[in-house]
């Protein structure tokens, strides 16, 4: 007859069946590196370690709507600096021709350059960004923003919408400006004018330089309206690059919590695994030699 019962066989096989269930958790702890390896381990911490990992990807998003937007205000304030430099170069050919020392030949050469600027103009307001939508067509962004019409003159085929991304939970930023803003609202006395219609009204003057009333300091105006678009750009890029910081930063701080929420103390669990195998073995054995002895092992 053997000593051991049933009952002390069944208790010592579910002890071992524990640890063995232990030795294999700790195991896959240390291939995955994680120390929870589903929520049932630890509840509360599997419920932050959802919540950081969402921050995380929200945080990323921010980011890569940051660097969208960065590229097309850089096209932006690029279209309209060369913008600017085309209506300096103008109000300067303007300038030179109401000067008596040039000729007729000298003033047609003056107004053919004009032209070719106001060209190059049309041009650079239909700038599109890398995927081919318009910068200045508001939110018309799959069509050109401006268009000639029939008698050649140039009119703007877009809308006052304002496009713009998030960049945090309660923070947007512009992705440029519409061109009805841009180009069509240049101030001059009581009212607002378009560039092409400054352009335009000084354009078949320059044979006798009897340019229109305020033809001079609407070209001026012009130049210092495209100045303060400039500048409302470069606020939005610096926001943008502000913002994008502060991002980089929260991205590192919410890795590190979460490293610290989900990450195993590898070190420590291999000290316990080698700890657990030691005593599972040392059980086993314990268990195979008290099943072997009978009643007379004990009468010896």
């Amino acid at each position: 007859m053997q000593i051991s019962t049933k009952l002390f066989n069944q208790q010592t096989l579910e002890r071992l069946n524990d640890m063995h269930g232990k030795i294999q958790q700790n195991q896959a702890r240390i291939a995955t590196g994680k120390n929870i390896l589903k929520a049932s381990d630890d509840p509360i911490a599997a419920v932050n370690i959802s919540a950081a990992k969402e921050q995380k990807t929200e945080n990323a998003r921010y980011i890569e709507n940051i660097g969208r937007a960065k590229s097309k205000l850089e096209l932006t304030e690029n279209a309209l600096n060369q913008a600017s430099n085309l209506i300096t170069r103008i109000y300067e050919l303007t300038i030179l021709a109401k000067n008596d020392t040039f000729s007729f030949a000298d003033r047609v050469a003056m107004k053919q350059e004009v032209t070719q600027l106001k060209d190059s103009m049309f041009e650079i307001v239909n700038s599109e960004d890398a995927s081919g939508q318009a910068l200045f067509a508001g939110y018309k962004v799959n069509q050109n923003a401006f268009s000639r019409d029939e008698n050649g003159y140039i009119q703007y085929m877009g809308d006052r919408g304002n496009n713009v991304v998030n960049i945090s939970e309660n923070m947007t930023l512009s992705l440029g400006i519409d061109g009805a803003s841009a180009f069509l609202r240049v101030p001059s006395e009581n009212r607002h004018k378009s560039i092409f219609g400054i352009i335009e009204a000084i354009e078949d003057n320059f044979g006798d330089a009897n340019f229109p009333k305020n033809a001079i300091s609407d070209l001026q105006s012009a130049i210092d309206h495209l100045s303060l678009q400039q500048t409302y750009i470069g606020a939005q890029l610096n926001k943008a690059e502000l913002q994008e910081e502060a991002l980089n930063r929260r991205q590192i701080i919410l890795s590190e919590n979460l490293s610290q929420l989900e990450d195993a103390d590898i070190t420590k669990i291999v000290t316990e695994l080698q700890s657990m195998l030691l005593n599972r073995d040392a059980a086993t054995q314990a268990f195979a030699k008290i099943g072997q002895q009978s009643l007379f092992d004990f009468l010896r």
